[in-house]
């Protein structure tokens, strides 16, 4: 169990196994079965004391009867709560592509709350209102998808990609090459073709191994600039 730090009158900080809490009563309720977590900590600063495990972030996959993937991916939600301000607390939903276990996030889609006096009342209303939007929004990510996929990128179209993912805060600088490494010669057959697709998952390959918890900023940055390049 990490350490909680004190109430005071306007910061709230509520332990992590209450956030997670609360996002499983509210995906049990609308009939999602949690099929597999993962948890990562970080520690932070609060008025000068270090705390170890200030920071969380978590993922769940999950699964509904009436929610058809096809095989290719699953559904996810990704967990958050801070202790040191830096961070609300939060879920936000995407997916986890089977065939590399990547995690995407399409979209600002997600519930978030200040710590704040009232967050223990309002925030499990806004996870209600996420989860029960998930089967649509996946439902949309799956369209996405299917344009990505017969959206061809030329050399230098996906030159000019790893370019515009830096200018817009995709991936830092310094990650361009390491992206289109990955999309040159990726380590997953699938993604041989030279589509949107397959650079949406070079992406998401060397983006997961530098913070799971910026992902979601990263890839509703990402899915903005890949929709403009399907339309063009």
């Amino acid at each position: 169990a990490s350490e909680t730090p004190p109430e005071t009158r306007t910061h709230i900080p509520i332990p992590h196994g209450e956030v997670i809490d609360m996002v499983e009563d509210v995906m049990r309720g609308q009939r999602w079965e949690i099929k597999e977590k993962s948890f990562g900590l970080a520690q932070g600063k609060l008025d000068g004391i270090l705390y170890p495990m200030a920071r969380m972030f978590g993922v769940m996959t999950i699964a509904r009867e009436d929610v058809i993937t096809g095989g290719e991916h699953e559904v996810a939600v990704g967990i958050r709560n801070a202790h040191d301000k830096r961070m609300t607390a939060g879920m936000v939903a995407g997916m986890v592509v089977m065939v590399c276990e990547n995690l995407d996030f399409y979209g600002d889609f997600g519930a978030r709350h200040k710590h704040s006096v009232n967050i223990r009342r309002e925030l499990p209303s806004r996870l209600w209102q996420v989860a029960s939007q998930i089967s649509q929004r996946h439902s949309d990510h799956q369209e996405v998808i299917n344009s990505y996929k017969s959206r061809e990128l030329s050399e230098t179209e996906s030159h000019d990609l790893v370019v515009r993912c830096a200018d817009r805060g995709v991936f830092p600088w310094e990650y361009g090459k390491k992206v289109l490494d990955e999309y040159r010669k990726p380590r997953h057959e699938a993604f041989e073709e030279r589509t949107v697709w397959s650079f949406n998952n070079a992406t998401t390959e060397i983006l997961k191994a530098r913070n799971t918890r910026e992902l979601p900023k990263s890839m509703e940055r990402f899915h903005i600039l890949a929709s403009e390049v399907c339309q063009n």
